[in-house]
């Protein structure tokens, strides 16, 4: 088993090595200095190989951290900021337990995920795959359970909780996912079904669990004991025989083969990210037959238009499918909100009470709740591949005339699709408050509404904006512009600063109607100064 783990590692090593090598070859004016000839240097390469295997031990610490502080402690840190030390622990364990022992269980096994070294090692190097699976999942047990050590530990410190509690949860997370594993294969062995690939349960899971660890947050429920619950002889007991059962199981299982060549078969996606990356960034924008009908191809639907707009108007008739459905779906996804929100008062009095309560405060969230109704991005991303991709390679589109025009039209159109499910938010949001009793005043009402719809335009600008000074995506849809991604985080880090904000409702949408103007004209500004320039394929 250790020389089969050695081998895997050194496979991991070696290639981790070469993509260092490769990424720092495309760093401007630094990577003119390394010639392609160090790939073959077995001393330049032993010692980048043991640069990635330093990284990844670092990646393995980090990705823990960063998961139980930005996904679990910050949430509580912000909407549980008035409750006590030892209340917050207990929803921080709350949600410890629905996302890593339940979410995960089901959504982030790696007995049967494909996997390019899998491949490699069982299939072209021939290595027996019952070893090789003995070997990667003992490693992924203890690595599991070395990283996530520390990071329960910290956690629990902060808490106020001893530290042995992180060193016990640690343990129980390991033995958990232990036995989810064994689980995975059960299911493998009796149905030939890869649950991991079950995208419709899986994502359900993930919906449902993310759903009920966050919910309590949003309702001011206050849980009790759940470290005593969590930490009890029972639980313990029950993770450890799972565990113990899950490990015998994987190590006795006799049909390891079959379930490696389920999962790397040769066309699998998943073992080429890139071509996976590609293929769905293509199909989520391209056209089908049946989205030209006969009334969408007659002329004299566009009779009136000329230039630009008349080249606008036949995409946007041509291309209804990236238009009417988006909206449709957020359409749809807010009245059943809505619906769920009257059947709330009718049946859970209380509850629907909290829920309305913390919606009249809730306005910060609309920043970011605002950005993903925006249609903005897919549009652009189907103009490029549909029409800009081909067109872009004449002279006469890159005029500065031609690409002002354009941009007009298409700002009107993505403004105007835009404010639909806006218009839809302020509506339900406006008769579920109305309705529950609450008090809630004509300027109330105008203040949300102005906000919501001030964000709806500034997405719709921000989007478009992104676009043409920048054009980010290459012919596979690739974003390969680095600066569209940093405007993009900072636009959603002022985005998660501004939920902490603890003034008037009028105060802050005073505050986001004036940053949102001033984005727009400074946006505007630019396109009408430096898009001519900006936009263009690469």
């Amino acid at each position: 088993m250790l020389s089969t783990l050695n081998t895997i590692m050194d496979i991991r090593g070696v290639s981790g090595a070469n993509r260092i090598l490769y990424y720092f070859m495309r760093i401007p004016r630094l990577g003119s200095l390394m010639k392609d000839n160090v790939y073959s240097s077995r001393t330049l390469k032993k010692s980048f190989t043991a640069a990635a295997l330093i990284l990844r031990i670092l990646y393995g610490f980090l990705t823990k951290f960063a998961y139980l502080g930005l996904i679990i402690y910050l949430p509580i840190s912000l909407a549980g900021g008035n409750l006590t030390q030892p209340q917050q622990y207990n929803l921080y364990l709350h949600m410890l337990l629905l996302l890593s022992f339940g979410v995960s269980a089901v959504s982030n096994a790696v007995i049967l995920e494909p996997k390019r070294d899998k491949y490699i090692c069982v299939k072209l190097m021939r290595m027996p795959a019952d070893k090789y699976m003995h070997a990667v999942m003992g490693l992924r047990v203890v690595s599991f359970f070395i990283y996530f050590v520390p990071a329960m530990m910290v956690f629990a410190g902060i808490y106020g909780a001893p530290l042995w509690h992180g060193l016990v949860l640690a343990l129980l997370l390991t033995l958990w996912r232990t036995a989810a594993e064994a689980v995975h294969l059960r299911i493998f062995d009796r149905k030939e079904i890869v649950v991991i690939k079950q995208n419709m349960l899986v994502w359900s899971v993930v919906g449902v669990g993310y759903l009920l660890a966050f919910l309590p947050l949003y309702t001011g429920g206050v849980l009790q004991n759940m470290d005593e619950a969590l930490l009890s002889l029972p639980a313990v007991l029950t993770a450890l025989i799972a565990g113990v059962i899950g490990a015998v199981y994987l190590v006795k299982y006799p049909r390891y083969r079959s379930a490696v060549d389920a999962v790397t078969k040769i066309d699998e996606p998943l073992l080429d990210m890139g071509r996976m990356m590609k293929e769905a960034n293509l199909k989520q924008v391209e056209t089908k037959e049946q989205d030209f009908s006969a009334e969408q191809l007659r002329p004299e639907q566009f009779a009136g238009k000329s230039g630009y707009a008349y080249l606008n108007a036949i995409f946007f008739s041509r291309h209804r499918r990236f238009l009417v459905q988006p909206i449709q779906r957020r359409l749809m996804i807010i009245s059943v909100l809505f619906a769920a929100g009257l059947l709330l008062q009718l049946a859970a009095p209380e509850l629907s009470s909290r829920l309305v309560s913390y919606l009249v405060r809730a306005l910060p969230v609309f920043v970011i709740v605002m950005n993903f109704t925006s249609i903005g991005e897919l549009v652009c991303k189907a103009m490029f591949f549909n029409c800009d991709l081909s067109l872009l390679r004449y002279g006469f589109y890159r005029e500065r005339s031609a690409i002002l025009s354009n941009f007009r039209v298409r700002l009107i159109r993505i403004s105007g699709l835009n404010l639909i499910p806006a218009a839809a938010v302020c509506v339900a949001v406006n008769l579920l408050i109305f309705l529950s009793g609450e008090s809630w005043s004509a300027g109330d009402s105008l203040i949300y509404s102005a906000t919501v719809l001030g964000l709806s335009l500034f997405f719709s600008v921000h989007h478009l904006f992104m676009y043409y000074i920048f054009q980010p995506y290459s012919t596979e849809l690739n974003v390969k512009n680095p600066f569209f991604s940093i405007v993009n985080s900072i636009i959603m880090g002022v985005a998660v600063i501004s939920m902490q904000f603890k003034g008037a409702p009028g105060q802050f949408a005073i505050l986001v109607l004036l940053a949102a103007a001033v984005y727009m004209v400074t946006a505007l500004f630019l396109v009408y100064k430096y898009s001519y320039k900006t936009f263009r394929v690469k």
